[in-house]
């Protein structure tokens, strides 16, 4: 969670222009975003779906909302999409074309900022890493909420995060967790709110009874957010906030399930993950049950609302507003939609992808250019370019002419650094010029067409994107020797493949085959040796096999190559102080910490801040992680543990029995709390009994059941004296 941003007297006086006339047509509305992650348009009972079970957005399509039937969105990836529904911009012009390495702008007004300088309350709830903070989404907002493990158990923790090299998520019930808490403790007036579902992405593994229910087990997770999708609604009725909303539902990208050659998404540019699904449902507007055939943005998400609370966009938004849409659903609409994906290129050194969708029409630049006549081929079967290469030539020359006016806009604006100034300040200090390497050369200007036809084509591989996914899966699922095989079997045929090289590693380092992996990373940092990902991998394995001299030695090359992301810092302050720098350690989780206000991060710069007898800066640090994750028993215990040293046994105690509470089995607390019974002779009964439990839990030989043994036996031992 993180307080708004500084910024300059211009971007303000442009919040202070954009807020006239709020009063004069916006009412009292609220406002509530919902981003669904990785979601087809064709997977409801609404859309037509005969395998779906949505009854819930069913319901609010036919009784509030108005439907968009064809939505694109401009990138088919998680934080280049995001950031477009957020600003009301294009790609090319916000910068952001990928979830890797990249930071929004400071000076792109995000939606949030506008609101925000109307006086409406902005609070944003999320579920996955790829939004999180330090990608700079949090432009505007009170209180953005990336703590995906707020609500995990340690052992729910431990099972998560030991699947290999995920992403962190929480389910889309954790979410509404989170924001009825919001919604019980919020201030008087307006709000906006953005709340994110990630149900959908892979992997697939929704919850029983969903996981049995569905042939397809995305559809099952699909089912599982219909259910959180309607518990949200009835939490918004029940306080009689759903009056007096104004809803937008949209999906950042859909999901290709196979189609086209494509598993998931993000590599190509077809309907099954551009079309995503778009509802609009305005307490005063529109006729609920109603859908719009036209083909529409979600770079006109955030141009809608505005002007649906009687404010009006700044400039340099690029979206429509289509409330005129909400009134007339079969009205003439033709707006031109710029799609691109440049995960290929950035990801497997291919050729990226940009296209237009155009009064019926998508043409798609790459190696192989497509052309589709979508009214009559809606499924994108047969590509015109050779049977009409002059609409062909036509579209290319208007995509061509659309980008270039885009990026020329602002042509000083970059997304690249992934750190904002006091985070890179620091990154200096400690020795590191971040924005070099492959992260500084991917706001280059798309490739020109013979610069295309020398690159990879994306469409040629997709036998290769099928063995980097499954290998993926298998890693996820911690079927490593799988992984391995599937990831060598995807070399044998595309060998400069670094991500399948990445892959062996990732599989190997899981066996414990570290001269395996050694040589993996070495052959993908000989393919691409500017991108980061390459040693920062390597020292992660580095860690894993306990060479702390040479894991630090690997994270310090990719922070220079410019991985400036809370991870890397974090893992490097790992390295320093398992070799025994501790200073340095402090120092590395302190920059992580100005790039994302992590609890995790807090609890082991507490620790090591309690090892240096800095019990003041700790007790801080620790403030700051309760204030973050207050429901945490992680947090709690680190509390316990500090007062514990400290001498304030009864606070100390306090604090075990409330881990107790929140987590039953939480076995360190057991311990800490029979250790201060003992010593204050109270209830010594309880004490044997906590310990007892700890032994049988964990096992007498584990170090937690040898420290239980020693106390039981010298309780007994002061007992019987």
């Amino acid at each position: 969670m993180v307080p708004p941003r500084r910024r300059s007297l211009s971007v303000l006086a442009l919040l202070a222009l954009a807020a006239l006339g709020c009063e004069r047509r916006g009412g009292d509305l609220n406002v509530l975003i919902l981003t669904l992650d990785t979601t087809r348009a064709d997977r409801f009972g609404v859309a037509g779906s005969t395998v779906a079970r949505t009854p819930h957005f069913d319901r609010f399509s036919a009784e509030r909302a108005v439907r968009f039937e064809h939505a694109i969105t401009a990138a088919p990836i998680t934080f280049p999409s995001h950031s477009s529904i957020m600003t009301g911009t294009y790609p090319v012009f916000h910068g952001v074309h990928d979830n890797d390495y990249y930071r929004l702008d400071d000076r792109v007004t995000t939606l949030a900022e506008i609101l925000g300088g109307a006086g409406f309350a902005t609070a944003a709830f999320l579920a996955a890493y790829p939004l999180d903070s330090q990608v700079n989404l949090d432009q505007g907002f009170e209180l953005y909420d990336d703590d995906y493990e707020a609500d995990w158990t340690a052992a729910e923790k431990r099972a998560r995060t030991d699947l290999a090299f995920g992403f962190l998520e929480r389910k889309s019930d954790r979410v509404n967790l989170a924001v009825e808490r919001w919604l019980e403790e919020r201030r008087s007036g307006r709000f906006f709110l953005w709340v994110h579902y990630f149900d959908p992405h892979q992997p697939y593994d929704a919850a029983a009874p969903y996981d049995s229910q569905f042939a397809e087990p995305y559809d099952a997770e699909i089912a599982f957010m219909d259910e959180s999708f309607g518990d949200l609604v009835a939490l918004l009725e029940e306080r009689g906030l759903l009056e007096r909303t104004l809803v937008v539902v949209v999906g950042d990208h859909g999901e290709a399930l196979r189609q086209h050659g494509e598993p998931t998404h993000a590599a190509f540019l077809y309907d099954a993950t551009m079309n995503v699904p778009l509802w609009v449902a305005h307490p005063g507007r529109g006729a609920p049950g109603t859908s719009v055939p036209a083909t529409v943005r979600t770079i006109d998400v955030a141009p809608t609302v505005l002007d649906l609370l009687g404010m009006s966009p700044p400039g340099e938004m690029q979206g429509r507003s289509l409330a005129p849409l909400l009134d007339e659903p079969d009205r003439e609409w033709s707006e031109p939609a710029l799609i691109e994906s440049y995960y290929t290129k950035f990801q497997f050194g291919w050729a990226p992808l940009r296209g237009l969708i155009d009064e019926g029409w998508k043409y798609v630049e790459g190696p192989a250019p497509e052309l589709y006549d979508l009214r009559r081929d809606p499924q994108e079967v047969t590509n015109l370019v050779a049977g009409n290469p002059a609409k062909a030539a036509q579209m290319q020359e208007r995509l061509i002419r659309l980008w270039r006016r885009l990026a020329a806009a602002d042509p000083g604006r970059s997304a690249v650094a992934a750190a904002d100034p006091e985070a890179q300040r620091k990154l200096a200090a400690l020795g590191y010029l971040t924005g070099t390497g492959s992260a500084s050369s991917r706001a280059r200007e798309f490739p020109t067409p013979a610069e295309l036809a020398a690159m990879p084509n994306p469409m040629a591989r997709t036998t290769a994107l099928s063995y980097i996914n499954f290998s993926f899966e298998l890693l996820r699922s911690r079927r490593s020797q799988e992984a391995l095989s599937v990831a060598r079997a995807g070399l044998e045929i595309d060998p400069t493949n670094s991500r399948l090289q990445l892959s062996v590693a990732r599989a190997a380092a899981t066996l414990g085959l570290y001269d395996q992996a050694e040589k993996a990373v070495r052959a993908a940092r000989a393919l691409d040796p500017d991108s980061p990902e390459g040693p920062d991998l390597m020292g992660r394995i580095d860690l894993q096999r306990g060479d702390y001299e040479a894991a630090a030695q690997a994270f310090a090359e990719a922070l220079t190559l410019g991985s400036a992301r809370r991870e890397t810092l974090a893992f490097a302050a790992t390295a320093l102080a398992g070799k025994g720098d501790v200073d340095a350690a402090i120092e590395h989780y302190e920059a992580a910490l100005e790039l994302d206000p992590d609890v995790d991060v807090r609890l082991k710069l507490a620790n090591l801040l309690v090892r240096q007898e800095r019990w003041e800066e700790a007790r801080l640090q620790l403030q700051e992680a309760q204030e973050r994750r207050p429901y945490s028993s992680q947090v709690r215990f680190a509390i316990a543990q500090l007062y514990g040293l400290t001498g304030n046994l009864e606070f100390s105690r306090r604090q075990c029995e409330e881990v107790l509470v929140l987590e039953p089995r939480h076995l360190g607390a057991k311990v800490l709390l029979a250790e201060i019974l003992y010593r204050e002779n109270e209830d010594t009964e309880r004490a044997a009994r906590l310990l007892r439990e700890t032994i049988d839990a964990a096992g007498a030989d584990s170090p937690l059941g040898q420290q239980a043994a020693a106390l039981l036996e010298q309780g007994t031992s002061a007992g019987e004296s």
